[in-house]
């Protein structure tokens, strides 16, 4: 009989082989904690602290009359607005009151719409704590000037001034241990596996051999 038919012959018993990698729990138990302790010692490393503000307007456009015909769209101009907030006039403006350069000011400054509103989210990031506060103090500001003077469009509404600033790490702690621990049991497993069919292999060909 050759190795192919022998392989072909082989009968896996999933009840046993479960048992057999459950019996593997110490080891993988302890796969677990040295990946989670990887994971941790990783993101201790890698991770940077990063300082952020978060607020909101809400955009309005001018009544109709019947002498003017108002050609603006809220939700057109909510989206441009976004992809304004990050633009050589409004950093340029910033940047002269908080004398920070306009690279650090366009890194730090993001925009979104929120879905199916008028609101849009200003979000302030970065590394520097002491900047966080300088740009999340003049952006509005500079925001609804550049709307109203520069650009001759309504004022746009604060609705949240800007939040608190909060800490957070770029790399989530809790998150890579766990992906740690999983990945280390995953391996452990995936070992107990291969260890188990060697031996089936291995008792199967040994009684293919005793037959013959």
């Amino acid at each position: 009989m050759s190795q192919k038919e022998r392989v072909d012959l082989i009968e896996i018993d999933l009840l046993d082989m479960c048992k057999y990698i459950l019996s593997k729990w110490v080891f993988i138990l302890i796969g677990m904690v040295v990946f989670a302790g990887a994971g941790f010692g990783y993101a201790k490393v890698k991770s940077k602290t990063e300082y952020s503000s978060k607020m909101q307007v809400y955009v309005t456009v001018p009544k109709t009359s019947d002498k003017v015909l108002i050609r603006d769209d809220a939700g057109a101009l909510v989206y441009d607005y976004a992809r304004l907030i990050d633009s050589d006039i409004i950093t340029k403006e910033i940047a002269k009151d908080t004398k920070i350069s306009k690279e650090k000011i366009k890194d730090a400054l993001s925009a979104e719409q929120i879905d199916g509103t008028r609101i849009l989210e200003i979000r302030v990031k970065s590394k520097n704590k002491k900047y966080t506060e300088k740009i999340s103090k003049k952006v509005l500001p500079v925001f609804q000037k550049v709307v109203t003077k520069s650009l001759g469009k309504s004022e746009p509404i604060i609705i949240n001034k800007p939040s608190k600033i909060k800490e957070e790490a770029s790399i989530s702690t809790k998150k890579t241990i766990i992906l740690g621990a999983v990945l280390g049991a995953a391996i452990i497993i995936m070992i107990s596996f291969v260890v188990y069919m060697t031996q089936l292999f291995k008792k199967t060909e040994g009684n293919s051999i005793t037959e013959g």
